[in-house]
C-alpha cells in the first residue's frame, strides 16, 4: 500500500517516518488494504499516532529550552569574558599613556636640562673669553686701539 492510499482510507496523514511504522504493521498482517485500514483507524491508530506526536513534541520543547539554558551561560560566560578583557585593554593603554607622558615629561625635562647647560656654557665661554683678555693685557699682548 502506498502512503497516498492510505490517506485516502483512513482521513490521517501521517509523516514519512510514522507511515514506515504504519507500513511495517501492515506487512506484518495477512488483510488487504481497506480492511486494514479500517482496523488501523477502529483501534486507535490515530490517537497512538497523535500521542507518539505530542510526546515528541514535548522532547523537542525540553531540548529547545535545554539549549537555550545552555547558550545563554555560554553568552553570559563570553560577555564576562568580554569585559574582562576589556577591563585589561583599558588597563594597558591607561599604563602606555602614563609611559608616553612620563616620556614626554622627561623630554621636556631633557630639553630644559640642555637649555640651563648651554646657557652656563655660553657664561663659562664669556668668562673665559674675558679672563684670556686679561692675561693678554697682564702679559702687554693687550689691544691696543
Amino acid at each position: 500500500m502506498m502512503r497516498s492510499e492510505f490517506i485516502e482510507r483512513t482521513g490521517f496523514e501521517p509523516t514519512a517516518a510514522e507511515y514506515e511504522q504504519i507500513e511495517q504493521e501492515y506487512m506484518g498482517t495477512d488483510i488487504d488494504k481497506d480492511q486494514f485500514c479500517k482496523q488501523w483507524v477502529k483501534q486507535g491508530g490515530i490517537q497512538r499516532i497523535s500521542r507518539q506526536r505530542v510526546r515528541r513534541i514535548e522532547e523537542l520543547e525540553a531540548e529547545v529550552q535545554q539549549r537555550t539554558k545552555e547558550y545563554d551561560e555560554l553568552d553570559a560566560a563570553r560577555c564576562t569574558q568580554i569585559s574582562a578583557m576589556q577591563e585589561r585593554h583599558k588597563q594597558k593603554v591607561s599604563e602606555m599613556e602614563e609611559t608616553i607622558k612620563a616620556m614626554q615629561q622627561g623630554n621636556f625635562d631633557l630639553a630644559d636640562s640642555y637649555q640651563k647647560m648651554k646657557e652656563k656654557y655660553e657664561e663659562a665661554e664669556r668668562k673665559l673669553s674675558v679672563i684670556k683678555e686679561a692675561f693678554a693685557i697682564l702679559k702687554g699682548e693687550g689691544k691696543t686701539a
